[in-house]
């Protein structure tokens, strides 16, 4: 009786001590699967860029026909150091003179990513612009995939997370924008905002006002990082929202009470933190009224009903397919992020009939079709052919704020929910194969589900490496140009447009030591709308002479051809003298460098400074003839 009674609790001891042993192993080896598949993401996002390393201080990534020095890359570089110099001379990080001198910038109505900027602050102070690019740019992929990862961890079991997780942040939207828009790959936070909003619709199990606390960060912070992709995941799932409210409209305070709850302190904690950036984009100083560009041109790039399926950056690319693909998405390669693949497109077809119970894949695939149907655009394009067919997008260019988004860009929302439909999907069909072994054999319709998700994720990986490259200009252009007086009114040749951003990578990589005529940004035109040059300055010739030498693209309406009758000497002191042009800087380049050069000097004398090769000529009109 005695031994009984003792080795009662002794056993009972046992039980719960190899339980609770069981315990930490479970949660040891979570944490060990966790950190091993962030480290392989990590590892990834640094081997696609090689042999550019991530603190490369030189290289930024370029298309086949482009380089580095070329648009996005070179602006988004430039941000990067505005926000750093505003920062530490207590400026406002959403106006400059610095750029297109003297009228100005209003960074609001530009992308000038200033969550971004404050990140990657530590590198740009001390290793400069360019390597906090890269460095940011490697962490979009790797927090990317990794937040994807662990929202998947709520409804499958790792594996699939895990390559959920992959296709996300290294699928063919990430690698068609990481190549020039790092605004636009940033995208760890939408994952995270769905499960937000999945916790206040469906499981309930947390506090809806701490929920809604953190959607309210969660979404200032993507709309510091690049509002337009937070305006349509918002519409997307808005209208999901409103028809699913309508199609169960009896009982909407049960199924919508912690959503509303979850909205005030949401909206409190997004205007907070994103009340000044707001006041600035509407109001504040060379704010633009309306699109940034015009309607037309911002409707030219919306996708083709045969995007998801026609390849464009992929490792299997039939150059058949490849070609007809590049006439997409207004011919624009950095937009046409719209690629699937026919196996996930299928997959997430089937998934969400034959799981239609489960509600992320039903929910996500409805998504996913709203987003695709909105990425086509006003009218309905097919193999680059327009149909004449109206698309519900037509609706947005009538509505203030959603005019300005780009169609194409509702790429990313199909991305993110066809990933978490298929991944979830996928899930649950290996599920069900492992149950249906212990009762029956595997058949000819189990092993073409197998093949079907290996060949969708075979059709998905990338061409890799990513093509970086250095800069054309030569290596001494940077210490060359300290030459410069700090502070000085620059004008430079090239003249600073969106196909010719040279100047504005001298200047970020100076630290900004002078201010620059001209710029590649949305700055005010006409009563206040958007334009994407600067405004002509007296006398027009300087502009317009420096841009048709430098053979400014024909399809872009910039300036016209400057007039024969002008006297180009007298035009370039005058423009020198009404602007106090401090210094003025040429390079070898654009179509007609050497009429340019022969300009300079016959207004300016010898250069100043020069690098070795003598490509790069600076003169500073004080010690001049036109002083």
């Amino acid at each position: 009786m005695t031994t009984e009674t003792m080795d009662g609790p002794l056993d009972a001891n046992r039980g719960s001590s190899a339980a609770a042993n069981n315990t930490t192993d479970a949660v040891s080896r979570r944490k060990w699967i966790v950190t091993g598949c962030v480290l392989f993401y990590c590892v990834l996002a640094v081997a696609v860029f090689l042999p550019a390393l991530p603190w490369n201080a030189t290289r930024l990534p370029s298309y086949p026909s482009g380089s580095p020095s070329f648009g996005d890359p070179a602006q988004m570089t430039w941000y990067l150091e505005w926000f750093a110099y505003a920062i530490r001379h207590g400026l406002n990080p959403f106006f400059t003179r610095i750029l297109d001198y003297p009228t100005g910038v209003n960074l609001a109505s530009n992308t000038s990513v200033p969550l971004l900027g404050l990140l990657g602050m530590p590198v740009t102070l001390t290793l400069g612009p360019v390597a906090a690019f890269n460095v940011l740019l490697r962490l979009a992929f790797c927090s990317s995939a990794t937040s994807m990862f662990l929202v998947l961890r709520s409804w499958c079991r790792w594996p699939a997370a895990f390559l959920g997780g992959l296709v996300y942040g290294f699928g063919p939207y990430m690698v068609t924008h990481g190549q020039s828009h790092l605004n636009l790959v940033f995208v760890p936070l939408p994952p995270v905002i769905v499960w937000c909003l999945y916790e206040l619709l469906v499981t309930k199990r947390r506090n809806p006002i701490r929920i809604g606390l953190l959607l309210g960060v969660l979404a200032a912070a993507q709309a510091l990082i690049e509002p337009e992709l937070l305006a349509m995941l918002a519409v997307v799932i808005l209208i999901f929202l409103v028809a699913f409210a309508l199609y169960t409209h009896r009982d909407l305070r049960e199924r919508f009470g912690n959503l509303l709850k979850a909205l005030g302190p949401a909206s409190l904690v997004f205007f907070l933190l994103t009340g000044f950036m707001i006041w600035s984009l509407l109001r504040g100083q060379g704010h633009v009224v309306g699109t940034p560009l015009p309607i037309a041109n911002l409707q030219e790039y919306h996708a083709d009903l045969l995007g998801l399926i026609y390849p464009t950056d992929q490792l299997i690319t039939p150059v058949k397919l490849a070609v007809a693909a590049f006439g997409y998405v207004g011919q624009n390669v950095s937009e046409n992020s719209t690629y699937l693949g026919l196996p996930i497109v299928v997959l997430v077809g089937i998934y969400a009939v034959r799981w239609r119970r489960n509600r992320v894949i039903l929910t996500s695939a409805l998504l996913a079709l709203i987003g695709f149907i909105f990425s086509l655009g006003s009218s309905l394009f097919i193999n680059n052919r327009p149909t004449g067919i109206a698309m519900p997008e037509a609706i947005f260019t009538h509505l203030p704020v959603l005019d300005s988004i780009i169609p194409a860009r509702f790429s990313y929302v199909v991305a993110l929910f066809a990933v978490i439909a298929v991944t979830v999907g996928g899930d649950q069909y290996a599920r069900s194969l492992a149950g249906r072994k212990k009762t029956s054999p595997i058949n000819l319709f189990d092993v073409a589900g197998v093949l079907g998700l290996l060949f969708a994720l075979l059709l998905v990986v990338p061409r890799v490496p990513f093509l970086t490259g250095p800069p054309t200009w030569p290596k001494d252009t940077v210490s060359t140009l300290r030459v410069i007086p700090s502070g000085a009114v620059t004008l430079t040749y090239p003249f600073t447009l969106s196909q010719f951003t040279e100047a504005m990578s001298w200047q970020a990589e100076s630290g900004m030591r002078f201010r620059l005529i001209g710029g590649y940004a949305t700055v005010q035109g006409t009563k206040h709308a958007g334009q994407q040059y600067q405004a002509l300055l007296k006398p027009a010739f300087v502009q317009e002479y420096l841009t048709k030498a430098q053979g400014t693209y024909s399809w872009v309406p910039f300036y016209p051809p400057p007039r024969a009758t002008v006297n180009p000497v007298k035009a370039l002191c005058d423009f020198i003298t009404k602007y106090k042009v401090g210094a003025v800087v040429y390079w070898h380049d654009g179509a007609h460098p050497v009429r340019v050069e022969k300009l300079f000097r016959q207004a300016l004398g010898t250069p100043v400074k020069s690098t070795e090769d003598k490509k790069v000529l600076v003169w500073l009109p004080k010690e001049n003839r036109c002083s």
